[in-house]
């Protein structure tokens, strides 16, 4: 990988006079420091670089050759290149798998090339790199992009798309945040983003890694790494809308669509997710600044307007970022500046203040006080600039927060111009800004997030290890269907050591009554019919049957529906509280995974699930369970008792072992997961095979 980012001399086949390949060769020129030869036979030189009409003639040795010609003329290039010993190979070209079928045939023909030749190929379909550091821009990007001021920093990109990179350092340039490279890795037919990642993990220039992704090819190895790395890692994934979900049979299935499954892994992976693209930025920037603070990052707020203080608060309380309880040592400090008749509180609105002492004053003690308050992590200003005085000595403000190991942001209004000079002030000596308190606060959270999972990280050097999923003895599967009915499925996870509720299987309805009376009133009447899933839509589930009446009744029902092709099902009707959802899963680009959430019919109403990669150790499997975004009901809502959390953490640990053992399985769906007096009870599940 070194090759591609630090090469000694590079070739740029389909250099030319115009379009693209001037670019590339433009790029070159006006930065990078070693050999650049252009290939092109049609021209002697390009802008006076003397231009070889073949690889073969070059007469030095190559690292790297940047491809720049049409996609059909690729395969033999590629020979060129193996012929010449060049084993790095940026192909900049469209034309592959992101066309059709023909396009991904070409771009196979071009890997097992490059494959039987030990080249690594980077792209095709991409823009390459870019160092801005070193000013090595190995890209057609447009040289004029480089005159939008492209600053240099500690974060860097990782962009799927071609356009989408040099589209993220024009608006980043914009916002003043700086970027140390940015790697356009387009259709990924060798080097995708895990090895872009392992690479600028060990990268001394990037502290911060941000990503641009339509999917990740190796999700669990990338999830792996975010898990144990200590560097932030920003993501915003594209593909998440409805229409990229696809249609399953299992609710376990569908709700780990959109998107959903893989940024979940990520989270609990410690990976920042974002939503949209200035929010990746901002957040990418935030943790780029970021001082080693106590991960609680309680917050104390210092403005000249009590209802800026307010919305302040309630943005804060939103992202779940505690308001500082001041000290009393805080509290004697500024009642010593406060009018008698105004009490000491945070938010610290400090207009009375500034009437009294002046705004120099006002704002020093009160700022120095906060700052060595113990109760305090984070001290966000709300200045208003470009009306009055401002705060002047920054610096002085910066270099007292961190010796403290305290966080300084600031919540910027006012004139534009002046804020454009505050904003400038505050980016030299790494101050985040913020135009909107509700980001303030999102970035806050992020930082928050973040600094629990370094912390958790750096004690263990990893992430807790799962325990190991192999099962020396394990039993045959009962059944070869690829979806299995409810009992069937039931009395496997029961054999798991998975709680299930009380049922059997009856043929007549004699034998229907004398169950039932043995289980105790009231029960369950349930239709069992092959390859059906959802039995509440087709009329095979009966509740509340109390008395011999209403069984006959539900009995004789059940058997009209499933006209002679399935079976009867008596079960003891479980009195919960509320239900839950449990699943697992064998993702395509995570691996298996398991699925902890909301249950019953809110599963797909209002989904509220989250998901881990199997298999699960016991902390994994608590920490799966308060992902959910109900996470109070779990904890004794409104006098309910509290989900038994031990339990449901063995449910969890052992869908994920046995899902692991059985390379079989697909899927399994526990739903819905009874929780009863705060135990959980596998009330329905299904087991799916693979085809």
């Amino acid at each position: 990988m070194d090759t591609f980012f630090y090469p000694r001399s590079i070739a740029v086949v389909g250099a030319s006079k115009t379009n693209l390949g001037y670019s590339v060769l433009m790029n070159l020129v006006n930065g990078f420091q070693g050999g650049i030869y252009p290939v092109n036979r049609n021209h002697g030189e390009i802008e006076g670089v003397p231009c070889f009409s073949t690889l073969e003639a070059i007469p030095y040795p190559v690292d790297l050759a940047i491809i720049i010609v049409p996609a059909a003329s690729i395969p033999a290039v590629l020979e060129a290149c193996a012929r010449k010993g060049i084993q790095s190979v940026i192909i900049e070209s469209a034309g592959f798998a992101e066309t059709g079928a023909d396009g991904l045939a070409l771009q196979d023909q071009c890997v097992a090339i490059a494959k039987g030749a030990g080249i690594r190929i980077w792209g095709p379909n991409c823009m390459g790199v870019v160092d801005i550091l070193r000013k090595h821009f190995f890209t057609f990007m447009h040289p004029a992009i480089r005159a939008e001021g492209l600053l240099p920093g500690r974060i860097s990109l990782i962009v799927q798309s071609g356009m989408m990179s040099a589209i993220f350092l024009v608006e980043l340039a914009h916002r003043g945040i700086g970027v140390a490279k940015a790697c356009s890795i387009g259709n990924r037919a060798d080097v995708d983003e895990c090895d872009v990642l392992e690479y600028l993990l060990a990268d001394p220039d990037t502290e911060v890694i941000a990503l641009y992704s339509e999917s990740i090819l190796r999700g669990r190895l990338f999830a792996q790494m975010a898990q144990s790395s200590t560097k932030p890692i920003v993501l915003l994934k594209g593909g998440s809308s409805e229409a990229g979900a696809q249609a399953a049979k299992s609710h376990t299935y569908s709700l780990s669509g959109n998107s959903r499954l893989l940024n979940s892994v990520l989270e609990l992976s410690g990976v920042t997710v974002a939503d949209e693209i200035y929010q990746m930025m901002d957040l990418a920037n935030a943790l780029a600044t970021i001082p080693h603070i106590d991960p609680a990052c309680r917050t104390a707020i210092v403005t000249l307007s009590g209802g800026a203080g307010v919305l302040a608060c309630d943005a804060l309380e939103r992202h779940g970022i505690p308001v500082a309880q001041l000290s009393e040592q805080t509290k004697k400090t500024l009642s010593e500046l406060f009018p008698v008749w105004m009490p000491v509180a945070n938010p610290i609105d400090l207009f009375p203040t500034v009437g009294l002492h002046g705004r120099d004053v006002a704002f020093g003690r009160a700022i120095s006080a906060v700052l060595e308050d113990s109760n305090v992590d984070v001290l966000l200003i709300h200045v208003v600039v470009g009306l009055g005085e401002d705060i002047e000595d920054l610096a002085a403000l910066k270099k007292k927060a961190d010796q403290l190991g305290k966080m300084v942001l600031f919540w910027l209004m006012g004139r534009q111009e002046a804020g454009e000079r505050f904003r400038q002030r505050a980016r030299t000596l790494g101050i985040p800004v913020h135009a909107d308190i509700s980001r303030a606060a999102e970035c806050l959270r992020a930082v928050s997030k973040f600094m629990v999972h370094k912390t958790i990280a750096t004690a263990d050097g990893a992430a807790s290890t799962p325990p190991s999923a192999s099962v020396s003895k394990k039993p045959p599967l009962p059944s070869r269907e690829k979806i299995w009915d409810e009992f069937d499925s039931k009395q496997f996870l029961a054999s798991w050591a998975i709680p299930v509720v009380e049922e059997r299987l009856v043929d007549s309805l004699d034998e229907a009554w004398r169950t039932a009376q043995a289980m105790g009133l009231p029960v369950v009447v349930k239709g069992l019919m092959p390859g059906e899933v959802h039995k509440t839509e087709h009329g095979l589930v009966q509740l509340g049957i109390t008395d011999k009446f209403l069984l006959e009744a539900a009995f004789h029902h059940i058997q009209e529906k499933l006209d002679h092709r399935g079976k009867i099902l008596i079960q003891k009707q479980v009195q919960s509280e509320y239900e839950l959802i449990a699943g697992f899963i064998r993702d395509n680009q995570c691996g298996p995974c398991v699925m902890f959430g909301l249950g019953g019919i809110l599963a797909e109403l209002e989904p509220d699930v989250a998901f881990a990669m199997a298999p699960l150790y016991r902390e994994g499997a608590l920490k799966l369970i308060k992902r959910i975004r109900s996470r109070r009901l779990l904890q004794g809502f409104r006098g309910m008792p509290p989900l038994d959390g031990e339990a449901m953490a063995d449910i969890l640990v052992n869908l994920g072992t046995v899902g692991v053992a059985y390379q079989q399985i697909e899927q399994i769906d526990i739903n819905p997961l009874a929780i009863s007096t705060g135990a959980p009870v596998a009330v329905d599940a299904t087991v799916m095979l693979k085809d």
